[in-house]
């Protein structure tokens, strides 16, 4: 065999090597990509868990708020000798208003 030729075969066996070894690697890159999209996907999904209750918490927290208003200005209301209940005019007693 020509020493030319040798050489030649014996690169062209070092490259096959070379492009095994980058499609083993590839392969082994492509499995970790896959799981990472799997991890992302669910920490995503705990994401929009986090989020709706975040919404949630700050629309009760809204209705709390809205609650101790009410609550002060009543308290407001009886500390100036009104009854809460009947902050309006009275209403006169049922039997005269239908008869009955």
């Amino acid at each position: 065999m020509h020493p030319e030729k040798a050489l030649m075969e014996r690169s062209a066996g070092k490259l096959m090597k070379k492009a095994a070894d980058c499609f083993e690697l590839a392969e082994t890159q492509q499995q970790v990509a896959e799981q990472q999209h799997e991890i992302a996907d669910r920490q995503h999904s705990g994401a929009d868990d986090l989020e709706t209750s975040a919404q949630k918490l700050e629309a009760l927290g809204h209705a709390l708020e809205a609650d101790a208003a009410v609550i002060q200005g009543n308290t407001q209301v009886v500390a100036r000798g009104l009854s809460p209940a009947r902050s309006g005019p009275a209403l006169p007693p049922r039997s005269q208003i239908d008869g009955t």
